[in-house]
């Protein structure tokens, strides 16, 4: 089979739905599947041909200041698969992006489109964009949706027609990357990091920015610090304004990082928060610590979340119906609260801070959990079987066996030739 991954960006620039999709490459490529990526870039100097990992990166230049440059990156986008259909059987969308699924219909190929995020390209936001209805109708050209959680689950049964399918496929992380570390190995990474002994390490991934709920954070660690002995460090991982000159350019991020910067300030947490900007080495970041933290105000499913429970670290998530409630389990891989209320989130961090059997306990059960339900691989077989069944053309809910790889390309070649 020959896959075609599109995105809004790809790395090395920053992105959830990006990096999960280039794992998801990697291990489709293992069973056998030929992979290439068409994305934008806000970069000039990427735009062009690259190989990340051995995988081909296509990016054209995604430029939003004015309109018609917006206009021309969905056209640049359009054009790419006109011009280069015949090399793929499928293409695979991570997030809606108009242009690609007009682009799959005029070509006949056929459209797999992932949902990456409640808020903003589930078909009920979809529906509800100016010309909501001229872009439901591109939406709909997908052959499948796929939902990561309940939640956008519900967004397609609430929007389905007829003809539109639809089937539940999670976010995955690869185990053997991202897994508990020794003792030792655990002060060791400490130590490059720069964090005393005796901290305990709390840790959060992504961007600094409203949606993320860094302001939630901040708010909750300055109560936690009034009510506990014992010493903490904050690492935050991902871009931002307040480190490394990072900046994406907006007005909107310069005033939020002025207002964590006076957060910070007021609350006397500079010795306790650690900006560590953009890291490839995320999972050395989550086998360092000893807790995660997770304030975002909306989410898909969140990758870092399933990646801090697969290191064996119990999460205090913001309570996101279908989302975080789904992953943690309430007490059981982590603790799903309220993060505007200050006091109750930094309760839920307290409590993992004052209780080291509970922390143990917890990390266990989300390891298992992770490997039974959240294996990389085992997704990565999902989406085989999955668009074997979409250019088979049967029912995407089949749970039959897959064939063999060579059987399977058989079939595809028979597919081809008529």
């Amino acid at each position: 089979m020959r896959i075609l991954m599109t995105n809004w960006n790809y790395a090395p620039e920053f992105s959830g739905a990006g990096l999960q999709c280039h794992r998801l490459s990697l291990e489709l490529v293992k069973l056998g599947i030929k992979v290439e990526v068409l994305t934008g870039t806000k970069n000039k100097q990427l735009v062009g041909c690259d190989y990340i990992d051995g995988i081909k990166v296509n990016r054209v230049l995604r430029d939003k200041t004015t309109t018609m440059r917006h206009i021309r990156y969905g056209w640049d986008m359009f054009r790419f698969i006109i011009k280069n259909h015949s090399k793929f059987d499928l293409i695979h969308s991570h997030g809606f992006i108009a242009p690609v699924n007009l682009a799959a219909k005029l070509t006949g190929l056929p459209l797999v489109q992932k949902i990456t995020n409640f808020n903003v390209d589930d078909p009920i936001t979809v529906r509800k964009r100016q010309f909501g209805y001229l872009f439901m109708s591109l939406f709909n050209m997908s052959r499948v949706i796929v939902p990561t959680s309940s939640l956008l689950e519900k967004t397609c049964e609430q929007q389905k027609r007829k003809e539109q399918f639809y089937t539940r496929l999670s976010n995955g992380v690869n185990p053997n990357l991202f897994r508990p570390v020794p003792e030792e190995e655990k002060i060791n990474l400490r130590h490059r990091f720069s964090i005393p002994e005796d901290h305990v390490v709390l840790l959060t991934v992504g961007s600094v920015n409203y949606n993320k709920g860094m302001d939630l954070m901040i708010k909750a660690l300055s109560e936690l610090k009034r009510t506990i002995s014992k010493k903490f460090t904050l690492l935050i991982v991902g871009p931002n304004k307040l480190c490394r000159n990072y900046a994406l350019g907006t007005f909107k991020v310069d005033e939020f990082s002025q207002k964590m910067l006076k957060l910070i300030g007021d609350s006397d947490l500079y010795k306790n928060i650690k900006f560590e900007g953009v890291q490839a080495n995320i999972q050395e970041y989550m086998q360092a610590a000893d807790i995660y933290i997770h304030a975002s105000r909306q989410e898909g499913q969140p990758n870092a979340v399933i990646e801090a429970m697969a290191c064996g670290l119990p999460v205090v998530a913001n309570y996101l119906p279908g989302i975080t409630d789904e992953l943690l389990q309430n007490g059981k891989y982590g603790y799903v609260v309220n993060c505007e209320n200050t006091k109750e989130f930094a309760s839920g961090i307290r409590v993992l801070i004052n209780n080291d059997n509970l922390r143990k306990r917890i990390a266990a059960y989300a390891r298992v959990e992770v490997l039974q339900s959240y294996n990389l691989w085992k997704i990565a077989e999902k989406y085989r079987s999955l668009y074997y069944r979409v250019l088979h053309h049967e029912s995407v809910h089949d749970t039959k066996t897959l064939p063999s790889n060579q059987s399977l390309l058989s079939i595809l070649n028979n597919i081809k030739l008529k």
